[in-house]
């Protein structure tokens, strides 16, 4: 198992700095006159707002001086990097190197405006301000009456089951060389059956602008303890950056088949992908060791953590890690590159016209399990072993993908309370345990950059939720109705020297927190707030969620409250005597261990 994220502390200067010192100068974006009035409001809305919001936001994230009253720093005292855009043959935004992209065809799309928010939106939020690109999601429509039905969820299952094989008949020598990485039981626990209904229903609340679920209550979203939790890969580490052309990347599995490209090419490459099965037949059996474990780590990566929508082939980027050896996987955050791709494409899934989810779903449907008790199925066991990816806690079973299913679950979910959500999950001290969730800024997996948010989610580390910071906003995003147009572009740059300044910089001030007396509790200004600004109900004409009474046997409910329930008294023993307290969690913890280890 991979070590546990080390602590730390301490601040420095704001990360715009941080970002500008690497690159020894002040960047700014340079005038570009258009021929359109559309054009240049769409400039004012989708660019020029980054200089100022950014530093706003990110000023939550900064400690300076050690000082927890300073009020947060003005646009006009923090610049942030940024970069001229090209534009080609009639105004158009052409692709650059430097850009976060989600693919050529989308980068080559024409930029329409019409899914900006400029007004209020019927059943959506009053402005533009927190969910800008409100217009171009499928929530739209769903309120409207219309229904896309179930999206197409895109896993490995098959070619994970035949890892196992290979890693089982595989040499101690090969074995030990993949167990190095800290990767080799990913797919072990990748579930071979997804519930496409829940999934959907899932996507349709998800909102790339904040990256995060709005829910009736306010927003939740999947946060990197919870990757840690879920799959148990390291969170912290370098940034997983490498990129490649094309033939580059040709050359790199040539040399690990030992090909021609003419061979290579024949049967085994194209559209951009090698087959997964050439894999299997060819870097098995007699291959030297280095060779069979570099193959197995390339193949594990892109049926498990990286799947894309390209059916029996794998993206070779995956190979550009090991190409040379295993070990070249060791020591990167593998935790924030599944979650910044999962992220990107729980965001393309979320335009209108999608009809497909990628990543890692498992860690998506084990997120659910984890924090909403009523869409858990049945299982014999309570918990595992402490140092088990909870992934393995929940049964992988085969259910109906319907889409009266589907319906049901967004009823449900419009009618669904902060008091039936298990905020915390994995018990109170989840920042110990994974230092870097509270790290705020921008993360990154090869050209795909996301903004990672957790002040919009206090109440799943232990905290009163109050209205967040302005939304983190790109050099220039494109999420419109059309999923192939999709399209976010950031300072590689500054994602890059903002992940490495933590935790001296970029790091949520829990100081300007307030511990939760109840797992759900937020301030009383947040609701009417969210209300205004986002769009807590999915469905039109529906009552608002109220009280929900149990029925006895819901055990995963009840032990839950008292779970909760226990953890509030003894930290509230700890005020009045410390070793009577210690005594009480002692005994509280044995109950809890035997309770766990009961079958």
């Amino acid at each position: 198992m991979p070590p546990k994220p080390g602590a730390g502390k301490g601040f420095m200067k704001s990360p715009a700095d941080i970002a500008e010192n690497r690159s020894g100068k002040r960047h700014t974006r340079s005038h570009v006159v258009t021929a359109s009035a559309r054009r240049e409001r769409e400039d004012q809305i989708l660019m020029g707002d980054a200089q100022r919001a950014q530093p706003e936001e990110m000023a939550d994230a900064v400690e300076m001086d050690g000082d927890d009253s300073m009020p947060p720093q003005s646009s006009s005292s923090v610049r942030v990097p940024t970069k001229t855009i090209p534009r080609g043959p009639g105004g158009r935004f052409a692709s650059t190197a430097g850009s976060s992209s989600g693919s050529s065809k989308r980068s080559r799309s024409d930029v329409e405006d019409d899914w900006i928010v400029k007004s209020p939106v019927p059943g959506g939020p009053s402005d533009g301000l927190m969910i800008p690109s409100f217009l171009g999601h499928i929530a739209t429509a769903i309120w409207s009456g219309q229904d896309r039905g179930l999206l197409r969820c895109q896993t490995r299952s098959l070619y994970c089951g035949k890892l196992c094989v290979w890693y089982g008949g595989a040499s101690q020598q090969i074995q030990k060389r993949i167990e190095s990485t800290g990767l080799s039981y990913l797919p072990n626990i990748m579930y071979g059956h997804i519930d496409a209904p829940l999934i959907a229903a899932f996507v349709e609340r998800w909102q790339p602008d904040t990256s995060s679920f709005h829910m009736p209550f306010g927003e939740m979203s999947i946060m990197l303890h919870d990757v840690w939790q879920i799959l148990r890969i390291p969170i912290d580490g370098a940034m997983v950056t490498a990129d490649a052309s094309v033939e580059e990347l040709q050359s790199c599995v040539m040399e690990l088949f030992g090909m021609t490209r003419e061979e290579l090419q024949k049967g085994h490459y194209f559209n951009g992908g090698i087959r997964a099965a050439s894999v299997l037949d060819y870097c098995q059996g007699d291959r030297i060791a280095d060779a069979q474990a570099t193959a197995w780590t390339f193949l594990m990566l892109g049926c498990t953590l990286f799947v894309d929508k390209s059916g029996d082939r794998i993206r070779p980027s995956c190979l550009l890690e090991v190409q040379d050896s295993v070990s070249g996987a060791i020591g990167l955050s593998w935790g924030s590159s599944a979650l910044t791709y999962l992220y990107r494409h729980l965001g393309i899934a979320s335009r209108g016209d999608c009809r497909q989810i990628m990543g890692c779903l498992t860690l998506l449907q084990a997120w659910i399990y984890e924090y909403f008790p009523c869409f858990r199925p049945q299982r014999e066991g309570v918990t595992l072993d402490s140092a088990m990816p909870r992934a393995c806690m929940w049964p992988s079973i085969p259910l109906e993908k319907s889409g009266d299913r589907l319906k049901s679950y967004r009823v449900r979910l419009d009618r669904l309370t902060a008091d039936e959500v298990m905020w915390m999950s994995y018990g109170p001290d989840v920042i110990t345990h994974t230092p870097r969730t509270i790290y705020a800024g921008w993360i990154r997996y090869r050209d795909v950059i996301e903004p990672y948010m957790p002040g919009r989610c206090m109440r799943q580390l232990g905290y009163v939720q109050n209205i967040p910071r302005p939304i983190l906003r790109p050099l220039k995003s494109v999420h419109p109705w059309s999923s192939l147009k999709y399209r976010v572009e950031v300072p590689v740059d500054m994602a890059e020297d903002l992940w490495t300044s933590f935790p001296k910089a970029c790091m949520l001030i829990l100081s300007r927190f307030t511990l939760a007396r109840t797992p759900s509790e937020c301030e009383e200004q947040y609701m009417p707030w969210y209300c205004l600004h986002s769009h807590p109900q999915l469905l039109p004409d529906m009552p608002a969620p109220g009280p929900v009474i149990h029925t006895r046997s819901n055990n995963e409910v009840w032990v839950s409250h008292w779970v909760n329930w226990g953890e509030g008294a003894l930290d509230a023993m700890n005020l009045l005597d410390e070793d009577v307290a210690a005594e009480w969690r002692h005994s509280y913890d044995q109950i809890l261990d035997a309770w766990n280890s009961a079958k």
